[in-house]
């Protein structure tokens, strides 16, 4: 992972110099064709085309942990609270959307637009995960990692932590699709409807903010993502 992290890293970074030719060549087209232009609606495609691939090379960059955050002290009960409205729109009408915010909760250092996008990407993934509806739970509460419990997690640190919990009563997965879901461009969905991208972004994104993310899942019987972060001492305002 932390190879193919580097590979993914090094190939965006070279590709962010390709785009910004291409987004400087076409914004310069762009001021030379008129607005009635035949030509004017392909170049404005090439951008959108240019705009995705950008979109792209920033999941790339978030998965190898090379992207610019700007973290700050935060509540991870706002930023639910916050999207929550967005995830009930991207999942289907079938799903029902439950909130299970310990008032409690602590606070973080992270950058809330990444910790966003790391639920988004959760919720995206379990909307798929239930084609015939089902329910989606989010979950905030502190958690005290002890030396016994950082030996069942693998690599976590002891201490004080918030733990996001975010979890699916969909189809589930098997140990070997589990084994590789952080993977970038692993994906079981059918080709066009994902880019494999997703779940290794949201890994990127936890282990760049100083944390972990771990998942546990059956067939048949859901999937529940939970995502560590540590906890610093004072509150937000």
């Amino acid at each position: 992972m932390e190879a193919i992290g580097r590979l993914a890293g090094g190939i965006a970074h070279d590709f962010n110099n390709v785009l910004t030719a291409i987004f400087g060549y076409v914004d310069l087209v762009l001021d030379t064709i008129g607005p009635e232009s035949p030509a004017r609606p392909d170049v404005i495609e090439i951008k959108r085309a240019a705009e995705r691939a950008a979109a792209l090379t920033r999941q790339l960059l978030a998965f190898s942990r090379r992207q610019v955050l700007q973290p700050r002290q935060l509540s991870p009960n706002a930023v639910v609270e916050g999207i929550a409205s967005l995830i009930t729109r991207l999942v289907t009408s079938d799903i029902d959307v439950a909130l299970d915010l310990d008032p409690t909760t602590g606070d973080v250092c992270a950058d809330r637009g990444q910790i966003e996008q790391v639920l988004m990407n959760l919720a995206a993934n379990a909307r798929d995960a239930m084609p015939q509806g089902g329910r989606l739970s989010v979950r905030t509460r502190n958690e005290e990692v002890g030396e016994e419990c950082a030996g069942r997690l693998a690599e976590i640190v002891p201490g004080p932590y918030v733990c996001l919990t975010v979890e699916d009563t969909g189809t589930g997965m098997s140990d070997d699709v589990r084994r590789n879901i952080f993977e970038p461009f692993f994906t079981t969905k059918e080709q066009g409807r994902g880019t494999g991208l997703g779940l290794a972004t949201a890994y990127g994104i936890v282990k760049q903010s100083g944390g972990w993310i771990y998942v546990s899942s059956d067939p048949g019987r859901g999937t529940r993502f939970t995502i560590y972060l540590p906890r610093v001492a004072t509150s937000s305002v």
